[in-house]
């Protein structure tokens, strides 16, 4: 077989090509070789389905997530007490002017009175 790469005689190849069919053989599919197949390719579009739709699962809960926190913060305050309001604002509200001479505290006028 020592030819040069231009010239390779047909039956040569033939030959060799026989050979080669002799050692190696074609494998034979079994008979469940189609079912197994389908098998593989079902299992592993069953897992792409699933992860779908878990991701959907998770985008739909994440949206309604920012849907419910958009409406809390949209939704105004209730009137009862102003967040912003001081500490001495609070108490204002929670002991008018006329109660406070009943816990022994004057108001402002009472005081200036007192020290002219």
């Amino acid at each position: 077989m020592s030819h040069s790469n231009d010239e390779f005689p047909k039956d040569e190849l033939n030959s060799l090509f026989a050979e080669y069919r002799a050692l190696v053989r074609d494998p034979e599919p079994a008979a469940n070789f189609m079912p197994e197949l389908w098998r593989k390719i079902e299992n592993r579009q069953g897992v792409i389905i699933r992860m779908k739709r878990l991701t959907q699962v998770f985008v739909a809960a994440a949206a309604a997530i920012c849907i419910l926190f958009a409406t809390v913060m949209s939704v105004p305050r209730s009137t009862t007490q102003d967040v912003h309001s001081s500490y001495v604002d609070v108490l204002a509200e929670a002991y008018p002017t006329e109660t406070l001479a009943a816990h022994g505290i004057l108001p402002h006028e009472g005081v200036e009175a007192r020290t002219k």
